[in-house]
């Protein structure tokens, strides 16, 4: 019996299969901003292929109708065509002052011609035969995704803006669970990955956090269980060996082809390192800062550090070079898909 044993081991680790129970995850995306949204999600598919990750569901998490069909291609293209996409509206967002950064980043897109969800889900629609399946509701998602989940077994790794999660917060019981929003969190998901800029004792965020700052302060102010930001990747630049040694169809290609206007089409990874640390955690790249408590005060962008030795907060630092980093992420980015 024991040789059997020592034979599956064997046999897992020499195909690149993990070992370990793959982990449950939840990818939360503003797809449409930047072209490293794509790169995470692939990344994510590639570690699926490993064994390494159970992708549950994707939200994407601002008001573009094109995001959520765009993440959709990219699991047609890994096989996943089945994982549930859903949506998120922002109130007021064509008018409200609080998303003006946000709408100029979406009509600077179309000038340049480098709105690549656009592209990618046009694409999508006039390969399929029937309409893609329309995304559901962000929230409703959430709920009913945790709700099946087992206790403390779920990590949610968002990479743009916390308006899907901050509505998931503040949502009351419904028919999936008897429990609000903050009891559901607190009873099912382990550990949010949040992708922003902060840094000990005070930071300044400049995007993801900053372009909804309500929804932000209420996620990150009242999460009740582990917290993790991710604030690295602006030099980490992946993506080039995409159009060398990956297909031209594949959507994560296509979007790096439009949204990078230069020859070497290459992009900062912040959503990349975000979603391996989720995987993977601090393995030999990263390291967390701990004894520490965030909060997000009211004034636009400012995050500050205070000591709490009991906090389960975590502010990731940097360990391996990056290069190194940028090897591991490039290669897991041109993986094939296997399905």
């Amino acid at each position: 019996m024991w040789q059997r044993l020592v034979l599956g081991v064997v046999t897992a680790l020499v195909s690149g299969v993990s070992v370990a129970a793959p982990v449950n995850l939840i990818f939360d995306t503003d797809m449409d901003s930047d072209v490293d949204d794509v790169g995470a999600l692939s990344v994510l598919h590639a570690l699926a292929d490993l064994n390494e990750v159970a992708l549950l569901a994707v939200i994407h998490s601002a008001p573009q109708v094109d995001g959520p069909v765009c993440a959709q291609a990219i699991n047609r293209w890994y096989g996943r065509e089945s994982i549930p996409v859903g949506s998120t509206t922002w109130p007021n967002f064509e008018s409200s002052p609080v998303y003006e950064r946000y709408r100029n980043i979406q009509t600077a897109l179309k000038e340049q011609g480098r709105n690549f969800t656009a592209t990618i889900a046009a694409e999508y629609r006039g390969a399929k035969k029937d309409p893609p399946a329309r995304p559901v509701d962000g929230v409703t998602l959430y709920r009913k995704t945790l709700a099946a989940a087992e206790d403390g077994s779920v990590v949610i790794c968002a990479v743009g803006q916390l308006a899907a999660l901050a509505g998931l917060i503040k949502s009351g019981p419904d028919e999936f669970s008897d429990l609000d929003g903050r009891a559901l969190v607190a009873q099912k998901v382990r550990l949010l990955v949040t992708m922003a800029r902060s840094e000990i004792p005070e930071g300044t965020d400049g995007f993801n956090w900053r372009c909804d700052w309500p929804s932000a302060r209420t996620v990150v102010n009242q999460w009740p269980t582990g917290l993790a930001v991710m604030p690295l990747g602006k030099n980490i630049l992946t993506g080039e060996p995409l159009s060398v040694h990956s297909a031209p169809e594949n959507p994560c290609r296509r979007a790096y082809d439009i949204y990078v206007k230069q020859a070497h089409k290459s992009r900062s990874s912040w959503d990349l390192c975000a979603v391996l640390y989720a995987v993977r955690g601090t393995g030999p790249w990263f390291k967390n800062e701990t004894g520490y408590r965030i909060q997000l005060a009211s004034e636009t962008g400012k995050s500050s550090w205070q000591e709490d030795p009991a906090s389960p907060q975590i502010l990731i630092g940097q360990v391996a070079s990056d290069e190194a980093i940028r090897a591991i992420l490039d290669e897991l980015l041109i993986r094939p898909p296997v399905q």
